[in-house]
């Protein structure tokens, strides 16, 4: 059975546990009674949560937590509400997302060490022109100055933003690890958003005639529009050329493709000197090993929902999600065969969401059975 409908995992949760507000009350009713198939579903759920298939301890509720937010001891009273917002904040087709529910009590401890592996967060370092460096922390404020004392930016709540006014053109390197996502608000207005393993080198400010910038990894750029300076995202293979429009280019040294999606404007994929215009709703492939250049219809979403906190995967083959999820939860993934690489994978999921649900998500949809040891991840068979 499939329902097209969709509902946040957490209303669902928090019904089941006495803790929905009166407005998430109204949402899970309407939901309930559009459908007859939604009522049978939620029927199985609460059957099984009745016999106590699904059981979650204060204890593991804390101790969940406290792996996300070590000042927890600071906020216990937030404690509960908390955990619920990280660990059962999912999005999916309600096919999906009850599926996960409906199973979720038979193998939950065995991904216990899941749950020691938190999602990421924002977190970079800065090099300065100067060879300095400097660690970026969302949680406070930092004035940034250049080595005479010039205060060329400012880093405040995960966003770090130059001065308008600064005339000088040397370089600084934003670098994010994995595990890490930041933003950045360039000099003439620009803004960036950097995704885990990724590193932008810039001027501190533009020069007169061009604005050039040097990207590795995966980056989501919303540029200022200047018709007479055009914007050129450098990487190791080919440029892209935008006057003033919003776009996401990836470029890790590990794939096999740079991917250039178009949200709005206009861009010019540039590589041997040759442009390639693509247009809103289009992606620019470019082979790595031959140069050349495909242009694809997409649904933009999948390619830059990533930067407002959301996976959203379609048809996405284990091997590909293990790339972006290896990134962002720092955790290298290994897989038994190559027919498990292959299987596919749909749904919408928050970066938020603790890995342990996130791995039970993937083996209830895929039949797959995940192993964690520390930081490694195995992927093998179900049968």
């Amino acid at each position: 059975m499939r329902i097209k409908k969709e509902i946040d995992y957490l209303i669902i949760w928090k019904k089941l546990h006495g803790l929905a507000s009166h407005e998430e009350l109204a949402s899970f009713q309407a939901w309930l009674q559009s459908s007859s198939k939604n009522k049978e579903y939620f029927s199985k759920l609460q059957r099984n949560y009745d016999n106590d298939s699904i059981k979650i301890t204060q204890q593991d509720i804390e101790q969940s937590w406290q792996q996300i937010d070590p000042s927890v001891q600071k906020r216990r009273r937030s404690v509960y509400k908390k955990w619920l917002q990280v660990a059962a904040a999912v999005m999916l087709p309600l096919g999906l997302a009850l599926s996960v529910l409906h199973f979720s009590g038979r193998d939950w401890h065995t991904v216990e060490t899941a749950h020691q592996i938190v999602p990421g967060h924002p977190m970079a370092v800065l090099k300065l022109a100067n060879g300095e460096f400097i660690e970026l922390d969302a949680n406070d404020e930092l004035t940034i100055m250049n080595d005479k004392g010039i205060v060329i930016g400012v880093d405040s709540m995960d966003v770090l933003t130059y001065d308008a006014s600064s005339n000088e053109t040397a370089f600084n390197t934003i670098s994010v690890p994995r595990g890490g996502e930041y933003q950045l608000v360039l000099s003439d207005g620009t803004k960036v958003w950097l995704n885990s393993e990724s590193s932008l080198t810039y001027p501190i400010s533009f020069s007169n005639h061009q604005r050039e910038v040097f990207l590795t990894g995966e980056a989501y750029f919303d540029v200022t529009t200047d018709k007479e300076k055009p914007f050129v995202v450098k990487t190791t293979t080919s440029d892209v050329k935008v006057y003033g429009t919003q776009f996401n280019v990836m470029s890790y040294d590990s794939d096999k493709l740079v991917e250039t999606t178009l949200v709005e404007g206009s861009v010019a994929v540039i590589i041997d000197g040759m442009e390639t215009l693509i247009h809103p709703g289009q992606q620019a492939q470019i082979n790595k090993v031959n140069n050349q250049v495909f242009i694809n219809e997409v649904n933009v979403e999948l390619y830059t929902a990533w930067k407002d906190g959301i996976f959203r995967f379609e048809e996405m083959s284990l091997q590909q999600m293990a790339d972006k999820l290896g990134r962002w939860y720092d955790v290298d993934f290994f897989f038994a065969n190559e027919d498990v690489k292959n299987k596919r994978f749909t749904g919408a999921v928050k970066r938020e969401t603790d890995f342990g649900f996130f791995i039970n998500l993937i083996e209830e949809t895929t039949k797959v059975k995940v192993e964690v040891n520390n930081k490694a991840v195995l992927v093998k068979t179900l049968y």
